[in-house]
């Protein structure tokens, strides 16, 4: 019940002031709005990255994936692979997504993990941007692979895939099938 109170209160603050999380990890509160809706807009940083990369936002209709030893080899190798490739730091000032850059913060880190596993020919509407709370009250933004056994968590935050409900994040907005549908 306590974090349901915090994460209210995080999201009326950061819908008023346009809070900004300090971390290298965090994107800008304050551009999503921070509102929890059932169905809601795409992240402001994230609409301006669809219409800079068209291609990236695409949606095939394809909802999930198949939860096998190739899917879970994939997402571990590509997980692991732009961890180690890319170095976290902050945007300055307004909050940029990018991908496949060398530097970023967790959207860049997600963005790039889902166009490479795009590219490996896992179906676009499986990849799943999310921005999230983590337990120290901190804005952050991952990857969720859905699949027939559960949805699966890419995070630039810990070395380990882990179930959604193992994060310990507060799930504020996740895209849908359609990644312009939140």
């Amino acid at each position: 019940m306590m974090l349901k109170k915090i994460i209210a209160t995080l999201a009326v603050f950061a819908a008023v002031s346009g809070f900004t999380a300090p971390s290298a990890n965090a994107f800008n509160v304050g551009n999503f709005g921070g509102r929890v809706l059932s169905e809601s807009r795409a992240p402001k940083g994230y609409v301006a990255f669809c219409r800079s990369n068209p291609s990236e936002c695409k949606a095939d209709g394809v909802g999930m994936v198949s939860y096998n030893s190739h899917i879970r080899s994939l997402i571990t190798t590509v997980n692991n692979r732009v961890n180690r490739s890319m170095s976290a730091r902050n945007d300055m000032g307004a909050d940029v997504w990018t991908v496949n850059a060398t530097s970023g913060d967790c959207e860049d880190f997600a963005l790039t993990k889902r166009s490479q596993l795009i590219r490996a020919g896992v179906p676009a509407g499986a990849l799943r941007m999310a921005v999230v709370v983590t337990p120290r009250g901190i804005g952050h933004a991952v990857l969720v692979v859905k699949t027939n056994r559960g949805e699966f968590v890419l995070d630039n935050l810990r070395k380990s895939i882990v179930k959604r409900n193992q994060t310990g994040y507060a799930f504020l907005r996740v895209a849908s099938a359609n990644p312009m549908r939140w």
